[in-house]
């Protein structure tokens, strides 16, 4: 049993919704605490309100007391009070956590107010297991323009994350490639670039399908590259919906070999 503790997106295609259709695709339970409503859809994110500190709590402890998880996700978070209420729910919860941290939508809308990076960074990171940023957001959090990915990464361990997979869909390119490390191993992932606008909550699935494959007991790394094959994959399924950056199909895992990324160790 996995939980998403995200937003909702009414156009289906990121958030809590895009988190479920994950874990279900892996075969896993998922579970919601819902951070906030949106009105959007493949063109963009037209209204967006933070769920109460009453209910978000509610949610919590309803979860908590009968339906606890084997891993977390987090994505869209928000709001200062929410950051502040997700750290100290943290507090008493001992499983993998996966970080997604959501700054802004794939139209550029704000998805975190200024306030709460600095919650985030030193009230929730010290308790996850993986943070998975792209790049802007890894020049958001750091608050400067890095060289290169390893030393981005390296920084962001200082943070007091347990890993990092630093996101490079991107930059330009004909190979998408990724860089995982936990300050111990260190891992290159690479994909051919797979041209398509359906898009839209490529981040939600790739760290919902890392929280699926560490529900089913895979190590870090493997889940890792586990996660980056189901990514493939779904890119290569346009639902061919809306008029923007459109959904992919999140169907069943099938570990095609032509999905899976190749992965280069660093020494």
């Amino acid at each position: 049993m996995a939980w998403s503790i995200a937003g909702s997106d009414s156009g289906g295609g990121a958030g809590i919704q895009a988190d479920l259709k994950t874990f279900n695709a892996f075969g896993i339970h998922g579970c919601s605490i819902v951070t906030a409503l949106t009105a959007q859809n493949t063109q963009g994110v037209q209204a967006l309100e933070p769920t109460s500190p009453t209910l978000l709590r509610a949610q919590f402890q309803a979860l908590e007391s009968d339906l606890p998880p084997a891993a977390i996700k987090t994505g869209m978070l928000g709001s200062v009070q929410t950051c502040n209420m997700v750290a100290e729910f943290f507090q008493t919860l001992e499983v993998p956590i996966v970080c997604d941290p959501v700054l802004a939508s794939t139209s550029g809308t704000g998805l975190l107010e200024p306030e709460a990076l600095d919650i985030l960074i030193h009230g929730i990171f010290p308790k996850v297991g993986i943070l998975t940023p792209n790049l802007p957001e890894v020049e958001k959090i750091l608050g400067r323009e890095f060289q290169t990915l390893e030393a981005a990464a390296e920084q962001l361990m200082a943070l007091g994350v347990g890993s990092v997979l630093i996101k490079g869909g991107h930059a330009a390119g004909g190979e998408c490639r990724d860089y995982w490390t936990d300050g111990t191993q260190a891992l290159w992932l690479s994909s051919p670039r797979i041209d398509t606008r359906a898009t839209h909550g490529t981040g939600c699935i790739l760290s919902s399908a890392i929280t699926a494959a560490l529900t089913l007991g895979q190590a870090m790394p493997e889940a890792v590259a586990t996660a980056k094959t189901f990514l493939n994959q779904c890119l290569k399924s346009p639902a061919n919906l809306g008029a923007g950056h459109g959904p992919m199909c999140i169907e069943p895992f099938r570990n095609a070999p032509e999905d899976r990324p190749e992965r280069f160790p660093v020494a």
